[in-house]
């Protein structure tokens, strides 16, 4: 044997040693964090998601504007936005909250992909708006009939808004970690939204700067809904490269942050924009509307509208054509005009707006009535016709071939008294012809006029009902005996009291004829008590109508 053959191996008396495995990449780690998160913001979002959801069922009607839907639609996700903020906020500090942030600093994924892993997870919420605001716009395309196009842009700023709230929730957390700072958040966006979308800012183009702007007076004030959907993306990635570059600064962050605010201050010059040529042809709309309006004729009734709403003037054919179906031939006005105009209807949510719009010398200061010219004026956007406003625009139409006044006296702003007249009771019957839901509108008149009399104690023999919008439809008020004799009319055949009225119509269009005179005609069996001994008006605003003296 040799000496190699017997000699001891040398052993190596250290150890190997073992090589670490490579930290795994920050985009693995905000996937894994992301995904975790994900499911917990999912979880909270669901019942205020519900909500919009159900809020969203509530816009409807006879027939809906998809453009003035689509202006509205991310109300419905505010509180969504406002929960996803908070939650956002309390994921990224939960570690402060548990005492753990010592343990996660040991861990090999530095802080950055974490808070990358919460920017992912604002999808989940994101993508939760998204399908309630396509939930939203399913339901109102399914309406029996509709106006308009959705706007698309318009539509994209609900999702954009839960965005922005959860990435803002992780800016905060990672600037101001306490726990009232999300509340505080949401507090402070609160005022901004209430105290911008109010009268005093209608005409500012300051009122763009806030994240969601009403749509109430959407045709008359500049909109510039795509510059503003790309302002509010902005302000995402700016929340989103802010809450990153707490954790330091990279050249991409550097460069993503500086397209961001680039894009987001172009955006928000575009939309605050105010062309002067807008103005002029919002403002004729109430100085010269013949200027700006296009008219037809239908059936021998001529219809004007303005460009925006000419599609609204296919709905209100309708309804003339179903009033005259039961109206005798020889009743029908000779000559008929429906002609939109600017009415207290269409400015009822404005409020003080036009103090704030000095650049609509010609608005309308306050409630405005419309004009006593011997035409027939409907609301511009039927999206807001409740079957009280269907009936009273029937109801319109009805006077007109009775003799009744249409609209209160300009002057005085009186409405005369028709209670005990058979004329005013045929003009109910034909006003609830003038859609499916108008005899509910007059049901709901009924009823309300009936609670406030017992309300003030008064004998409901004594209360007498405006038609609709007091001050928009009908210049005559009825007694409660007067509108249940109508419902009960509304209640038989209308071909069999269609062909009675048309044979007596001489007897029951006069002023002298009374209502037991027209039940006794239609062979209707309802008590009625006479003319009321001290007639009041059961709920009608005092400033803007007033009881007059009896029709004549």
């Amino acid at each position: 044997m040799s000496a190699t053959d017997t000699a001891p191996v040398q052993q190596d008396p250290s150890p190997p040693s073992r090589v670490p495995p490579p930290a795994p990449s920050e985009w693995r780690v905000a996937r894994a964090v992301g995904r975790v998160e994900a499911r917990h913001l999912l979880t909270v979002a669901l019942v205020p998601a519900a909500l919009g959801a159900l809020m969203s069922l509530g816009y409807g009607g006879d027939v809906v504007d998809l453009r003035s839907a689509s202006f509205n639609a991310a109300f419905n996700l505010l509180l969504l936005a406002a929960v996803t903020l908070v939650a956002s906020h309390r994921a990224v500090t939960r570690a402060r909250r548990d005492g753990s942030e010592e343990l996660l600093a040991t861990t090999p994924a530095p802080a950055r992909a974490r808070t990358a892993g919460h920017l992912l997870a604002v999808l989940a919420p994101t993508t939760v708006g998204a399908a309630v605001t396509g939930f939203s716009l399913a339901a109102l395309v399914r309406q029996t009939a509709t106006v308009g196009d959705p706007v698309l842009s318009e539509l994209a700023v609900g999702p954009v808004l839960v965005a922005g709230a959860g990435c803002l929730g992780v800016l905060l957390a990672r600037l101001w970690p306490q726990p009232f700072t999300p509340y505080l958040a949401c507090f402070l966006i609160a005022v901004a939204e209430l105290g911008v979308n109010t009268p005093v800012f209608a005409g500012s183009g300051l009122r763009w700067l806030v994240f969601w702007v009403e749509g109430t007076l959407w045709w008359l004030v500049p909109r510039h809904s795509a510059a503003h959907l790309v302002y509010l993306l902005g302000l995402v990635a700016m929340a989103a490269v802010g809450a990153l570059v707490r954790h330091g600064v990279t050249r991409r962050l550097v460069g993503a942050g500086a397209v961001a605010v680039v894009v987001t201050v172009v955006a928000a010059g575009v939309q605050m924009r105010q062309p002067q040529e807008h103005w002029r042809a919002a403002n004729a709309m109430f100085a010269a509307p013949e200027s700006v309006q296009s008219c037809w004729s239908r059936q021998g009734v001529r219809y004007c509208a303005f460009p925006r709403f000419e599609e609204v003037m296919d709905h209100v054919s309708q309804a003339v054509t179903a009033v005259r179906a039961v109206m005798p031939e020889e009743a029908w006005p000779s000559r008929l005009a429906v002609t939109q105009r600017v009415t207290a209807l269409d400015l009822q949510y404005a409020g003080d707006a036009p103090r704030w719009l000095p650049r609509l010398p010609d608005m309308p200061q306050g409630r405005v009535r419309q004009p006593d010219d011997g035409e027939l004026h409907p609301g511009l956007d039927f999206k807001s016709w409740s079957a009280v406003q269907e009936v009273g625009f029937g109801v319109q139409l009805g006077a007109k071939a009775v003799g009744l006044p249409v609209v209160p006296d300009p002057r005085t702003g009186e409405v005369c008294l028709a209670a005990n007249q058979a004329r005013a009771v045929v003009a109910l019957w034909l006003g609830g012809h003038a859609t499916d839901d108008a005899g509910a509108g007059l049901v709901w008149l009924v009823e309300r006029a009936s609670e406030a009399a017992a309300a003030r104690g008064r004998p409901l023999h004594d209360a007498v009902v405006p038609i609709a919008e007091v001050d928009v439809y009908g210049g005559f008020v009825v007694s409660l005996d007067d509108a249940r004799l109508a419902l009960e009319l509304l209640r038989r055949d209308s071909t069999d009291v269609a062909a009675r009225l048309a044979e007596h119509w001489d007897v029951v269009s006069r002023p002298t004829t009374t209502s037991a005179e027209l039940a006794q005609l239609a062979a209707v069996p309802v008590p009625i008590g006479g003319a009321a001994r001290a007639p009041f008006v059961a709920h009608m605003d005092p400033d803007l109508v007033r009881l007059g003296a009896p029709c004549r």
